[in-house]
């Protein structure tokens, strides 16, 4: 049978067969993560529906609703109320961020976010470094985050604990311009942090280097867009010996677009040509188009019915825009 290899992940058409990967398989999965600095641009439809779209081929699939200050992810996948969410594990209520996971009747597991409580979306770095801890340690082949619609350091934050993130936007102009935004402070965010105690290279902390980072991630309203290849050559000039630390952490940077309500091909493609320039000229980043979500009256329905979508029309238009962004060549190796 024909696997499509992506990454480390498996997609193959026949669930069977993924039961019988899952079930020789365990430990943390691969995690994905949903996000954009504009609300209201189908994030947690698309989140939910992922989540549906993996678990009904076979696979252990958790979603998590990481939109800590308006969570409403539970509500798309049938479920109308949580005894647990994220604050009860940060709390220590319960002992494992597992245990409060609920199956939906659509398949995947959930775990809610908890914004029934004030200042739930303000975690504390302590609380939300134990928290990505904890996601990484989730035993699922693959964990969806459903992020905020905002540049927070702790949206942030999750959508870098990523294997692979997910840009969301539309055509409309202050959505994408805000998908920009998403993108360089996540690129920032990532210099930023490239010795915290989250990161891989915490072991390489240098001083010089980190100032030289935070110099250029600063705002400078006086200044043209600062671009990464002008931070590359500071490095080069000041800290050497760790210039291709810096550019190997740019160059694993690979946000991937998804455009929701393409209905125009060529209003699309302009969108994602202008996207990517800008993206290599000024961040020295390759944005890569995941996908396009077409309007779809159906998807809507079924939002405002809170269905999911792939479970009501298994192989409608969401079902086939999915199985393109987790079947293209840019997720793989």
């Amino acid at each position: 049978m024909e696997i499509t290899i992506i990454g480390n992940f498996f997609l193959d058409a026949n669930p069977m067969d993924a039961l019988t990967l899952q079930n020789r398989a365990s430990g943390p999965g691969r995690v994905i993560a949903v996000g954009g600095a504009k609300g209201g641009v189908g994030k947690s439809i698309l989140a939910a529906n992922l989540g549906v779209y993996l678990a009904t081929k076979g696979y252990r699939t958790v979603v998590i609703d990481l939109d800590l200050g308006a969570a409403n992810l539970h509500l798309y996948l049938g479920v109308w109320g949580l005894k647990y969410r994220i604050n009860d594990y940060l709390d220590k209520q319960v002992d494992d961020l597992a245990d409060i996971a609920v199956t939906t009747e659509y398949g995947p597991k959930l775990i809610g976010g908890g914004s029934s409580r004030l200042g739930s979306a303000n975690l504390p770095f302590a609380r939300k470094l134990k928290l990505m801890r904890a996601i990484k340690k989730i035993d699922a082949d693959y964990v969806i985050l459903d992020l905020g619609g905002d540049t927070s350091f702790n949206i942030l934050d999750f959508f870098l604990l990523a294997d692979y993130g997910l840009v969301m936007t539309t055509c409309d102009p202050a959505a994408y311009l805000d998908a920009y935004t998403f993108i360089k402070m996540a690129l920032y965010r990532r210099l930023v942090r490239l010795f915290g105690p989250e990161s891989i290279y915490r072991k390489f902390k240098d001083p010089v280097l980190s100032a030289l980072i935070k110099d250029f991630v600063e705002p400078d309203q006086t200044k043209s867009p600062r671009k990464i290849a002008d931070l590359l050559n500071h490095i080069r000039a000041h800290a050497p010996q760790r210039y291709y630390l810096v550019e190997a952490a740019i160059q694993q940077f690979q946000p991937h677009l998804v455009v929701n309500m393409a209905d125009n091909q060529e209003e699309v493609q302009a969108l994602v040509k202008r996207m990517q320039q800008v993206s290599q000229r000024i961040l020295s980043v390759q944005v890569q188009l995941a996908g396009t979500i077409p309007t779809d009256s159906r998807i809507a329905r079924s939002a405002h019915d809170l269905k999911p979508e792939i479970d009501l029309n298994p192989d409608g238009l969401l079902s086939r825009a999915i199985r393109h962004i987790l079947s293209r060549r840019t997720y793989q190796n």
